[in-house]
């Protein structure tokens, strides 16, 4: 039986990525890539991108690169700031920068390309080791809840490259009690 919900926050994609400093539990990169398809405010890309540990001399700490400003700052007001892995970062003090982001995806590697007049950053999800879909009723989301439903694949590989230099992190992988792959 199907069941129809109204009204649709957003469509589309969000793969994110942690990187670690490695053989460590310090976060040394974060990333949240939005690919939307149907909103209220639009269709649109935003990255929202924390590069903690190491600085990078073009961006700095980082950035909310995107083509539509009103788009990014509801993603990062209502969901973004909320994800665990974000918890810590001051995502509120990221700039807001005018970028053309696109990516592909091959069934194998997830790609996305943000560019800016001076900047290209890269991103790359590889060797996908499980899909698999979550309905999740009452995302938390700060004080708000959304009835959520995605499709998660967790990663072994993954990278982040601001104008060709790679920033540094690992990805981690690890097992769910149930024994399926995990990756942050």
């Amino acid at each position: 039986m199907s069941e129809i919900k109204r009204p649709v926050f957003f469509s589309g994609e969000n793969p994110g990525m942690s990187l670690y400093v490695p053989g460590t539990e310090q976060l040394a990169a974060v990333a949240s890539y939005w690919y939307c398809t149907d909103s209220l405010w639009g269709v649109g890309h935003a990255l929202i991108l924390w590069l903690g540990i190491t600085p990078s001399t073009d961006i700095g700490q980082g950035g909310i690169f995107t083509d539509n400003f009103s788009l990014a700052q509801i993603l990062v007001k209502d969901l973004t700031q909320h994800f665990p892995e974000f918890r810590d970062v001051p995502v509120n003090a990221l700039a807001y920068v005018d970028a053309r982001c696109e990516h592909t995806y091959d069934g194998a590697c997830y790609r996305v390309m943000c560019q800016t007049a001076e900047t290209k950053i890269e991103i790359e999800w590889s060797e996908v080791l499980d899909r698999k879909q979550v309905i999740w009723p009452q995302f938390p989301a700060g004080e708000t809840a959304y009835d959520l439903t995605t499709v998660i694949c967790p990663c072994r590989a993954g990278h982040i490259q601001i104008n060709g230099e790679r920033m540094p992190g690992e990805i981690k992988t690890t097992q769910t009690a149930a024994g399926a792959p995990s990756s942050t």
